[in-house]
This record gives structure tokens, sequence and C-alpha cells, in this order.
């Protein structure tokens, strides 16, 4: 094995609690004190709402089309999960479920879906009804919840009669601690009162969350006390990995600055990395459950599923592993206009503007530079990407912009393809891996933004963004997911529109069970931008002397340049007001495309939910959170609430629920003319050119061990 997939842990445990955002955890000084004697994740949020979604995305790697809280349809969800990999894995791995509450029942060999309304057998005297409207839909005995225990819904546990043996209660963990036989991956899910899901006793939950924090809080100290943990007499197993995260935030409370709050970011949750090989430290970067699944795949040497966990944010700084710049150093490019960066495996190659407009490119395997050759063509800008085995160019003429195609073996072709006619402003290209195809953006003379798709050796039809820019625009994959950042139209500040490429991150599910406000689409941009932006807490105009839910926006001066490592965007740019290139990232996997507009109003959700709070479970109402209530807003409002909730999206999951990291100078990095990012190999390079005309600054970026 390699420094960064040496097994760090040889155990792991992960607890999940419910439904708060992670300030308000915060508040407890039992939480907080844990906190601090961990690895705290400061950017930490789960994939969608409600609960059953975040838990089925932690052992899949997808949502598997859920996006409510009761059984899935069909009743038995056919995905493989970690559960696969881990029985696969030549290792002789074990893995268990312990489920607070569960009550074991025999596998039946003969059972067909039909059998059962929920993905499992239940004898009668195990259901209750729930309070109304959902009073048709049975529900485990509480406070036992099988929507908190994903194992129980895929047909390879539930057909398996040796794995479903390995979904156990308790006293089954306290079993296996005693005699040794705890197993490599734990998954333990607290019922629903000690989860903080409701007030011990109830089927539900105070208007004020600090009660359930507190609830949750005594549960976990009595917990971690019985296992002496942290310390050093733990019970644990040696090199056991602790994960303590939330399902979700609680995104039933209004999130508004105008009105009095001390939550973070939507969807943003506590979660804290405990253990004996675990170094005490605060992490600014983004991430989210799909790197939680990555981080022990990696450990395991398990590979990947192939969904969201495949370019998940995994967690290297357990390995010991920082991402940094490299100081920059002179290269031989000198570009008269723009520049362009690509990699082919470990080989960078950059092409720029000469003079007279010339096209030129040069190439740096890792050590030295080449000198200096042209393209063909002549243009004034350039973009630049990677494809199959070659390069695609994109360059600006008088024409429009037209593309030509690289091969290591054969060099540039001698045919060029007019691909835009007329007159355009900024332009990006993009390489898709997860598809195989590039992607297109550019501005016309008006602003407007479009794009094209290169796939199967065609270019498609443009397509309308819905956007506009009066400046820079850069486009930058994560796994199956396209992100198009853009200038803002009138301000400095960047804009960002999200494009989904894969099937298993396509919401489409019934009306009852929260569509259209939950659905998500495929192939199209986002109706939705948000900013690029770090969720942070402050004084609001509105309130002065509270602290207020906050997005930061970023600004940026002219040119903008992005690349993608280890589950990671790098978004580079100079300050607005000197010439230091500034950086922020982005590691939130599965990102989300709304087939609807975002919206939601937080005055008509405190209406409702006043109205309906006596009677509703949250884990249910939550997929209406951002709307209208007919019921509880009257008939003059029906027809407005029914609208709304055909026509917008609830944002779940989508960049409504997604921060980058703080913004920070890349040291030494100044640029007054060309900018330009890509990933050659398992490194970054970043091209800048401190004067305008002059040579070109290369630095590197990538992951070094700490000292």
């Amino acid at each position: 094995m390699t420094a960064s997939h040496k097994r760090i842990f040889d155990h792991v445990l992960i607890i999940v609690l419910e439904n708060e955002y992670r300030s308000n955890v915060l508040k407890n000084s039992y939480m907080s004190e844990l906190a601090a004697q961990g690895v705290e994740l400061l950017n930490h949020f789960g994939v969608m709402h409600p609960s059953q979604c975040n838990y089925v995305s932690m052992i899949a790697g997808e949502l598997c089309n859920i996006a409510y809280d009761w059984p899935p349809y069909p009743p038995v969800l056919q995905q493989r999960t970690i559960v696969d990999q881990i029985e696969e894995s030549p290792l002789g791995l074990r893995w268990k479920a312990y489920m607070q509450g569960n009550v074991k029942m025999l596998w039946k060999p003969d059972l067909q879906p039909s059998d059962f309304p929920v993905p499992f057998p239940v004898p009668d005297q195990l259901w209750a009804t729930c309070p109304p409207p959902f009073n048709q839909v049975p529900q485990p005995l509480y406070p036992y919840a099988y929507f908190h225990n994903p194992f129980c819904l895929f047909e390879n546990v539930l057909r398996n009669p040796e794995r479903w043996k390995k979904l156990e209660d308790e006293a089954a963990f306290w079993r296996d601690l005693l005699v040794g036989d705890f197993p490599e991956f734990a998954f333990f899910s607290p019922n629903l009162w000690d989860d903080g899901h409701y007030l011990y006793g109830t089927c539900t939950e105070p208007g004020q969350r600090a009660p359930l924090v507190d609830q949750q809080a005594q549960w976990l100290k009595s917990f971690f006390e019985s296992l002496r943990f942290p310390g050093p007499k733990s019970r644990l197993p040696p090199r056991t990995l602790v994960v303590v995260t939330y399902d979700e935030a609680d995104f039933d409370e209004d999130y508004d600055a105008h009105e009095k709050s001390t939550y973070d970011g939507p969807n943003q949750i506590y979660t804290v990395l405990l253990g004996d090989m675990i170094h005490p430290e605060k992490r600014m970067e983004t991430s989210n459950h799909y790197s939680l699944l990555r981080t022990v795949q990696k450990n395991f040497g398990l590979g990947t599923l192939g969904k969201n966990d495949r370019d998940a944010n995994w967690w290297q700084f357990l390995w010991g592993r920082e991402f940094a710049w490299h100081l920059p150093e002179e290269t031989p490019v000198v570009a008269e206009g723009g520049a362009a960066a690509a990699g082919l495996g470990s080989v960078l190659y950059i092409v720029h503007v000469g003079a007279g407009s010339a096209l030129n490119f040069n190439v740096f395997d890792g050590k030295k530079w080449s000198d200096g050759q042209p393209v063909g063509p002549s243009g004034s800008a350039v973009a630049l990407a990677a494809h199959a085995d070659g390069l695609i160019l994109v360059y600006k003429d008088e024409s429009g912009l037209a593309a030509v195609e690289y091969s290591p073996s054969t060099g540039w072709s001698s045919s060029t393809l007019t691909i835009v006619s007329g007159p355009v402003g900024a332009f990006s290209l993009a390489s898709l891996e997860f598809n195989r195809s590039v992607m297109l953006a550019y501005a016309a003379s008006d602003g407007r933004i479009s794009s094209m798709l290169f796939i199967d050796g065609q270019w498609g039809p443009a397509v309308d963004v819905g956007r506009s820019t009066d400046g820079s625009l850069i486009l930058a994959a994560l796994g199956p997911s396209l992100f198009l950042i853009h200038k803002a139209v009138r301000t400095d500040r960047m804009q960002v529109v999200s494009y989904n490429t894969a099937d298993f991150n396509v919401v489409s599910v019934p009306a009852e069970n929260g569509g259209p406000a939950d659905d998500t689409v495929k192939d199209a941009w986002s109706p939705s931008e948000y900013p690029v932006a770090y969720f942070w807490r402050g004084p609001a105009p509105s309130t002065p002397n509270e602290l207020e839910p906050l997005r930061v926006p970023y600004r940026a001066g002219r040119e903008l340049a992005a690349a993608t490592l280890d589950g990671v965007i790098h978004l580079a740019h100079p300050h607005p007001d000197n010439a230091q290139v500034m950086t922020e990232r982005f590691g939130q996997s599965g990102v989300l495309t709304p087939a609807n507009p975002v919206s939601w109003t937080s005055t008509a959700l405190t209406a409702a939910r006043s109205v309906h709070s006596d009677r509703v479970p949250r884990s249910r109402y939550s997929i209406w959170s951002r709307f209208v209530d007919a019921a509880a807003a009257g008939a003059a409002d029906q027809n407005r609430a029914s609208d709304q909730k055909r026509t917008t999206s609830n944002g779940f999951g989508t960049l409504a629920e997604a921060g980058w990291s703080l913004q920070e100078p890349i040291l030494g990095v100044r640029t007054a003319g060309a900018l330009t990012m890509a990933r050659f190999g398992d490194r970054l390079a970043l091209l800048s050119q401190p004067k305008p005309g002059g040579k070109c600054h290369l630095s590197i970026g990538e992951h070094v061990t700490r000292r």
C-alpha cells in the first residue's frame, strides 16, 4: 500500500444522531467538549432531507430515488452497498448494524415483495398508528424506526439470511465487545428518543430544539462513559475510528436572516472524528456523507460503488496529508494573450496566444518544459480540455469559436471546425470524465450564456443556460456534477449554477412522497443559481445585535481558473482590488440539480408549522417544510400553495444547501495577465502571469505529508 492507502484505522464505529444544526449542537457543553477532543469538521453537510435519504446515502453512495421517510417504492432497493464491498473483500472484513430497540425477526426464505407493505416482515403487534394526516401509513412501534436502518431496505440484505442476522440491537453491541468479536465496520443508530428525534416518551418535538440536543447529549455521554471513551482505557478495540455525526440539519426551522436565529448553513451538521489515532484539530474543508463513505472505502481498500462515492472528497488528513501550493517558478511560456491548460495523464499541456495572435503550445512532463511549438491557427483567446486520449482546443477568432483536436501520436489536426458563429465573450471547456464528454460554455455579445456538449465525436446544439455575465466564466466538474461559475452582472461577485450528468442523481417521486418539490433532473442546467460563498454567522442589518445565518459571498478579479483533484474543486482568481491570486474550495459530492426554481416562504412555513406541530411528526412534515400548508393557510391560500408545490423546488440537496471553504491567498502567486489551472496526474498546475506579456509562472498544488 502507498502512504495514502495505508490502513489508518482497524475498526470504524459510525453513530448517527438526528436533525440538528451544527451550532445548535455546540451550545451543549458536552457536545462542545467532545468536539474539542477530536477532529471537528466545521464545514460538513448532509446530502438531502428528510432522514431516510441521508442514511441510505451513507451506505449506497446515492439516494436511490428516496425523498421521504416511509417505505421505498418499489419496496426493495436493488442497488449495491458497502455491505457488498465488505463481504467481497479478500481481507475477511466483517460488518454489523446495531439498531437500538430493534426487535429481532426471523428470516423467511419464501418471502415475496407482495407479502408485506414495507421492505421487511414485521409482526402486527409491532405496528403503531402515526398521527394524522399520516394515519394510513403504519410505523414500527416507537422508539425504533426502520427508516434509520438503511440496511433493511436493500434486497442484498433482506433476501440473505446471513446478512439479515447482522442487523442487531444494542445488547448485541455490548456482547460483541465483551467477547472480542467487534466488526471492522459498525453502524450504530440510537432510537427515536436517544438520537434526539422526539422528546422522551412521546412522538413530538418541541418548538425549540435545545431540549432535544440536551437529550441526545445525555444519552451519548452515558454511552461513551460505559465505553470509557474517549480515553486510554476505552473498551473499544485499539485503532477504532468513532464518527459522531447527524443525518441532516433541522431544515424545518426557518433559515432567514431577517428572523432571529443562530444556525449555520442549511444542512450543515455537527461531525467529530474520535479515536486513539486522532490528533484534535478543526478542519475547514467541505465534505458530506459521501466523504465518510469514501474514507471508509479508502481505508479498507474496497474500491468504490461507482456513484457519488467515486469522486468524493475523502479525509486525507487522517493519513497526515494536506493539500498545499508550492511557490511559483518561472516557465518558458510567454503569453501575449490568454492561456489554457489541460493534463493527459501526468503530462501538462499549455496552449497560449503568442505574438501576432499565433496559437502556440508547450509541454511539461513534471520535470522539464518543451520548446514552444505552433498549433496552427490564430486566435485571441483559448480554452483546453482533455478528452479520451487527446485534447480539444477551442479558440476565439474573427468568426466566433472554432475547435481543433490533438493526439500525442499524431499532433494537432490540420482541420478546424467553427462551432459558434458571431461575436462571443468569455468561454470555458470542461472534461466530464464520468460520461466521457466535454462541455463548452460561452457568453454571447449580450452576455447571455450558452453551452454545447461534445460527445461521441460530435458537437451538440447550443443550449441556453439561463444566465448572463459581463465578465469571466469557468467550468468545473466534480464526479457527475458540473458547475458553471461566472461573474455576476454589474458586480465582482461570483455565481454558480449546476448541471447533473448521472441517472442516480435524478429524484422523481410521486406527489404524495414529496414530488415535484423534491424532483431533480439530468442533462439540464439548474433554474436557480447561488453565490460562491461561505456559510457563517454575523450581525445582519435587520438584527445588528444578534448573530444570523449569512452567506458570505466571495469577490473576484478579471480571470477565473478552476480544476478538481481528489474530490475537491479548487477555484482561483485575482483579488478584485489587486493582483494577489486567491482561492476557495468546494468538496460536496452528489449535488443535485432541481427540476424547478428553488423557492420557499419562511413566514408561511411558520404559520403552517404552528397549526400542525402538535400532530405531524417533523420527519414527515419536513418534505413540505418550505411550503404553505393549505389547511393551515386557509382556503384563500390553497391555490397559491398548490401552484407553489407544483412549480417550485424545496432546494434539498442542491446548491441551496452547499457551501465553499474559507477564501485564502495562494502564497507568492500574482497575476496581471493569463491565469489557468489543470490537473495532471495527482497534482494541480496553476499558471499565472505576474506581468502582462511576460513569462508565466507555474505553481504546483498537491497533497503532501505533514511533518
